[in-house]
């Protein structure tokens, strides 16, 4: 793996590394099941649903709701047990010869029957879009969330996208991993993710995010379909500078963060995108990350009294 050595530093008072939070999606709360990802409206404004291929006549589509409910990091999936935090999530259309009704949580229609006598068709290409965000005076921005996804390879399958220009043109930022179950099955598991805007959202007051979901009609595939929640837009903590000294080094190489110093070091703590404290240990100068999705993390290291922070992206 390519090694990228940044060096960053705080003054001699500790400053842990909370990330300067700017733009908070959470899709509010309430089961509303059935609701259409582009019937709703947030803080932020309105959502929208953009067909981005073929979508057949009972293709799957993009909810908010709390049928999927929006849990912690780290928790099952579930459904909607009173008012509760909702989720912009894939669910299945409503079909009356299947007795199906619309929207039951990240539970989609695989396929499986769309010749005769049944015709349900269910191939889908579709991209639920954020309002526009506004990015100006912001720099180095990272998007976060957590989410869970399953479906079937990159044939059912969820990406992340990106518009610079208020949603004229798109392009794919990453194609997040499938989360798995872990002690969740058959539910999925709710897990953190981050990853760096491009540089064309520097300063930018036109940027929007989306979702894509799409799917054949083959009839395999696993729930989870796709569900995320609690996004937001940050930028690094403030109070970052360069040392007056390059006798510390600390660089990500793959999931390992590396740590280098003529002097001796100590591990202050490893903090994700929302500040959150993440269990770690510096052992060897290294730091063992392979517990931990990919995105982008603080490391924060004591050195003769002064407390350094670098950003380093985990692979």
């Amino acid at each position: 793996m390519k090694k990228i050595y940044l060096i960053m530093a705080i003054s001699s008072s500790a400053l842990i590394a909370n990330a300067q939070v700017f733009w908070t999606e959470t899709f509010g709360t309430g089961c509303n099941q059935g609701q259409l990802a582009s019937a709703f409206t947030g803080a932020n404004g309105a959502w929208a649903i953009s067909s981005t291929g073929t979508n057949d006549a009972f293709a799957n589509t993009f909810f908010v709701g709390a049928q999927e409910a929006g849990n912690a990091i780290g928790a099952c999936g579930s459904g909607c047990t009173g008012t509760v935090d909702a989720s912009l999530h894939v669910g299945n259309v409503a079909v009356s010869l299947l007795s199906l009704v619309a929207d039951g949580g990240a539970s989609y229609n695989a396929g499986g029957l769309c010749s005769a006598p049944f015709n349900i068709c269910v191939i889908t290409n579709k991209r639920a879009e954020s309002p526009v965000i506004n990015c100006s005076g912001k720099t180095t921005i990272s998007i976060s969330f957590g989410y869970m996804e399953n479906g079937s390879t990159t044939v059912d399958d969820a990406s992340l996208w990106y518009s610079a220009d208020g949603g004229t043109t798109w392009s794919l930022l990453n194609n997040m991993a499938k989360t798995g179950f872990g002690t969740c099955s058959p539910q999925g598991l709710w897990t953190a993710y981050s990853f760096a805007l491009p540089v064309s959202a520097n300063n930018n007051p036109t940027v929007k995010i989306g979702f894509n979901w799409t799917n054949n009609d083959d009839g395999v595939g696993t729930d989870p379909s796709f569900a995320v929640d609690d996004i937001t837009l940050s930028t690094p903590a403030t109070g970052i500078a360069d040392p007056a000294s390059s006798s510390l080094e600390i660089f990500a190489n793959g999931n390992t963060v590396n740590v280098k110093s003529v002097e001796p070091i100590k591990l202050q703590g490893v903090y994700d995108l929302l500040g959150r404290t993440i269990n770690s240990s510096l052992e060897n100068n290294m730091i063992n990350m392979e517990s931990q999705p990919s995105g982008i993390y603080f490391v924060r290291i004591e050195m003769k009294g002064q407390v350094y922070t670098k950003k380093v992206f985990i692979k």
